[in-house]
C-alpha cells in the first residue's frame, strides 16, 4: 500500500510517494494553472507508468492522499474569486473598506488600500442589532434580507457572506438569514456565516475573513468536486485529505465549507516536514525554507513547534484564522529578472510560472528567469 503527498504550486506539482516499508520516491510535473487537477492526475499516472501498470491498478493500492493546494491562494492573489455579496448590520456597511482606518505604511500618503473584495453596492445593510452580551437590541428586519437577495440575484452573485455586529455572542440573526437564503435561493449559492467561521470579537477581522471565505469558497468547491470525480473515475477508494494553513488536514467536505482555511496552505506543509527531519538530527529549533518556481517561503520552528499566528494577511486582506507564520517573497526559480528605473538588476515577484516557464524549458518563454541564469552560469546540468 502507498500514501501520497501532493503539493500544487504555481509552477510545479510535487509528489511524495511513501510505501509501507518506509521507502519514498519524489515526482515532479508541471502545474496546469487552468485546471490544477490535470497536473495532479498527470503525476499519479506517472507513478503508475513507472511500475508498468495502469493508473486504475495503481490507485487501488493508495490508502491516503494528502493534498496541499494553491487554488484559493491564487484566486485572491489574482482577484479572480467568486462574485460575492455581503449582508451586514446597518451602520457598518463600509467597515470592509475602512480597514480600521489605519494605513499600513503610516507615512506614505500615496499608499492606497487594495480594492475591497465586495463592491459597495453589493454590501447590503440590514436593520438588526445585538449587543456584546448577546441581547437583542433590534430584531432582524427580514424584509431587508429579502431585498438584499433580490439585488444579489439580479447582479449575478454566486456567494454570500453574512457578518453582523456581536454575532459571536448571539448567532440567531445570522442563522435566520441563512434560512431565508435557503427559502429564496435554495442551495444554488455559497453562504458563509461569521458566527460559524470565526465567532470572535474584532469586527473588521471577522468581516474580512468571512468575505475571504465566500470569495474563494465556490472556486475551491468546484475544484474539489472535479478532483474527486477524476479520482472516482480511476477507482480511488482511499482517504483524501486537504492541507490547512495551520499545518493540519481536513476532509474535502470541511475544506469546501471553510475554504479560507486553505489560504496559504501549500507552504504550511514545509515547516511540518522540517520538524520531522530536524528532530531526527537532534535539533528542536530550525528555520525551514521552501523555494519553488514562483515563491520562496521561510518559517521559524522553536522548541519543535512552528509559530502560529491569528493576524495573517493574504494580498493585504486580513485573515484571522490560525495559520503558520510563514514569510513569502516572490523569488523562485521562475522569477523574472528585470532592470528598474535606476538601472539596477531586480528579481521577481513576477514569475514565468508553468506557462510558458523559463526560456530554457523551450515552451515559448522569452523573459530571463533565475533558472535561466543558473543554467548559463553552469549551476545546472544542461542535459538534465
Amino acid at each position: 500500500m502507498y500514501k501520497i503527498g501532493i503539493d500544487v504550486g504555481g509552477t510545479f506539482t510535487d509528489f511524495l510517494l511513501v510505501s509501507d516499508d518506509g521507502s519514498s520516491e519524489i515526482y515532479k510535473v508541471l502545474s496546469t494553472p487552468d485546471d490544477p487537477s490535470i497536473g495532479f492526475m498527470n503525476g499519479v499516472r506517472e507513478m503508475a507508468e513507472k511500475r508498468g501498470i495502469s493508473i486504475e491498478e495503481f490507485i487501488k493500492d493508495v490508502s491516503v492522499i494528502v493534498h496541499g493546494t494553491t487554488v484559493t491562494t491564487n484566486a485572491v492573489l489574482t482577484l479572480t474569486g467568486a462574485k460575492t455579496g455581503l449582508i451586514t448590520t446597518k451602520g457598518v456597511r463600509d467597515a470592509l473598506q475602512m480597514r480600521r482606518g489605519i494605513r499600513e505604511e503610516q507615512y506614505n500618503n500615496k499608499y492606497t488600500p487594495p480594492p475591497p473584495l465586495v463592491e459597495r453596492y453589493l454590501r447590503y445593510p440590514v436593520d438588526e442589532r445585538v449587543d456584546y452580551k448577546g441581547d437583542v437590541l433590534k430584531p432582524l428586519n427580514e424584509d431587508d434580507v429579502r431585498d438584499a437577495l433580490r439585488l444579489f440575484k439580479k447582479e449575478g452573485v454566486e456567494s454570500i457572506a453574512v457578518c453582523f455586529m456581536h454575532s459571536y455572542a448571539n448567532k440567531s440573526h445570522e442563522e435566520r438569514v441563512r434560512e431565508i437564503i435557503k427559502e429564496e435561493w435554495g442551495d444554488d449559492v455559497y453562504v458563509t456565516l461569521s458566527s460559524e467561521l470565526l465567532p470572535q470579537i474584532r469586527f473588521y477581522d471577522r468581516v474580512s475573513t468571512t468575505v475571504l471565505n465566500s470569495y474563494v469558497g465556490p472556486i475551491l468547491d468546484r475544484y474539489l468536486k472535479n478532483l474527486i470525480k477524476k479520482l472516482d473515475d480511476v477507482g480511488f477508494k482511499g482517504i483524501l485529505l486537504i492541507m490547512q494553513s495551520n499545518g493540519g488536514v481536513v476532509t474535502p467536505e470541511i475544506a469546501a465549507k471553510n475554504a479560507a482555511v486553505t489560504l496559504l496552505s501549500g507552504p504550511a506543509a514545509g515547516p511540518m516536514a522540517g520538524i520531522i527531519y530536524a528532530s531526527a538530527q537532534g535539533f528542536n529549533d530550525c528555520i525551514t525554507v521552501d523555494m519553488g518556481g514562483t515563491s520562496f517561503d521561510a518559517s521559524l520552528v522553536k522548541d519543535g513547534r512552528p509559530l502560529v499566528i491569528t493576524d495573517g494577511e493574504i494580498n493585504r486582506y486580513k485573515l484571522a484564522l490560525p495559520m503558520l507564520d510563514i514569510v513569502t517573497i516572490g523569488a523562485g526559480g521562475g522569477s523574472i529578472g528585470w532592470i528598474d528605473e535606476g538601472g539596477l538588476l531586480r528579481m521577481g515577484p513576477q514569475s514565468a510560472g508553468a506557462k510558458p516557464g523559463p526560456v530554457c524549458y523551450d515552451l515559448g518563454g522569452e523573459e530571463p528567469t533565475c533558472t535561466d541564469a543558473d543554467l548559463i552560469l553552469g549551476y545546472l546540468d544542461k542535459d538534465f
